[in-house]
């Protein structure tokens, strides 16, 4: 029996989508569909389901009050835990790899009981829980930055990010007409829409295009304008990153792929919840390393974007080349299994 690779994935776009990269490229080596075993969550599986893999949904618990949450519901975390060892019986687990949140430590106890190779692949820099806990199991951290800041751990491997590897810089053609592309990460952003709301109303903006993914259930903005346009939800980002000249948008796992591309960037970076921290160091990191510029407020995103587009008008703006994981860490998980 051929030893098969499990992914653990849940959760947001910036989680799965590398996941969905790396299984692609996988493919393109000539692993064999059933040899790839994915395993997410309910909202996990939008971002997976045109792949011809073994793709299976669980349903995992969340807690919303961090590790005191899972403390107290530790029952249905074993029961979690239970139900997916009884998913993969009978297969011949030769590599884990999970890209973090609430599944890596279920992820990380899989690799201990099947005796397999253990991957963590994390996007930001700065770890989350699950995968920093995790860590401690793993025979390679795969980091998208570089010094990663809170994993204290030799097995370290700066690869860069995955990302989706279909378009490269040369299909970026710039626009005559400048267009600015606003999007909130996977979920939306009633922060970013409400700022879009304001700029395209602004006298200042009116020979701009607007191009604004505003997230599922969150297209509540009424906006009369010719030249802006709203899309709820996007599962192919090729054709948005074509048609955009200035990406406006968080910074978790899509400013890394604008980055690849060399889409100048003004990031708001999410301020709350437990990925705050994350997206405000990632932040700060494209910043200093002139893939674009964050902005703390609604006037530093307007006075941003014009700069932006002053310097692209004038060629004055170089956007520095990414290093991508992609190739490097789908080899070493193929070498695993073969």
């Amino acid at each position: 029996m051929n030893k098969k690779i499990c992914f653990f994935c849940v959760g947001t776009g910036g989680h799965v989508l590398p996941v969905k990269n790396l299984v692609m490229k996988l493919l393109d080596f000539g692993v064999k569909p059933d040899d790839i075993i994915v395993v997410t969550d309910d909202r996990g599986k939008q971002y997976l389901k045109n792949l011809d893999i073994n793709l299976n949904t669980i349903q995992i618990f969340v807690s919303n009050y961090g590790v005191i949450g899972y403390v107290l519901n530790l029952i249905k975390i074993i029961r979690t835990l239970f139900n997916v060892i009884k998913l993969l019986k009978n297969k011949n687990i030769g590599v884990v790899l999970t890209t973090g949140a609430y599944i890596a430590p279920i992820a990380s106890i899989i690799s201990v009981l099947y005796r397999a190779k253990f991957y963590i692949q994390e996007q930001n820099i700065y770890a989350g829980l699950g995968n920093k806990v995790s860590a401690l199991f793993a025979d390679k951290v795969f980091t998208s930055f570089e010094g990663t800041q809170n994993i204290k751990y030799k097995k370290i491997d700066y690869t860069g990010p995955i990302v989706n590897t279909t378009l490269n810089r040369s299909d970026i053609q710039r626009s005559q007409n400048q267009t600015i592309g606003f999007m909130g990460g996977s979920q939306g952003s009633d922060e970013i829409n409400t700022y879009v709301n304001k700029f395209v109303k602004s006298d200042d903006n009116l020979d701009l295009n607007i191009i604004h993914i505003t997230g599922k259930n969150k297209d509540n903005l009424i906006i009369e304008s010719q030249n802006y346009q709203s899309i709820e939800f996007v599962n192919n980002m090729d054709e948005f990153y074509k048609e955009i000249d200035v990406l406006v948008g968080r910074a978790g796992g899509g400013s890394l792929e604008a980055a690849y591309l060399g889409i100048p960037q003004v990031l708001v970076p999410y301020k709350h919840g437990t990925t705050s921290s994350h997206q405000e160091f990632n932040a700060q990191y494209l910043e200093k390393k002139n893939f674009g510029f964050v902005a703390k407020n609604y006037d530093d995103l307007e006075n941003f974007i014009e700069e932006t587009i002053f310097k692209l008008k004038n060629n004055k703006l170089e956007i520095p080349n990414l290093p991508i994981g992609n190739e490097v860490i789908a080899k070493e998980l193929y070498e695993q299994i073969n």
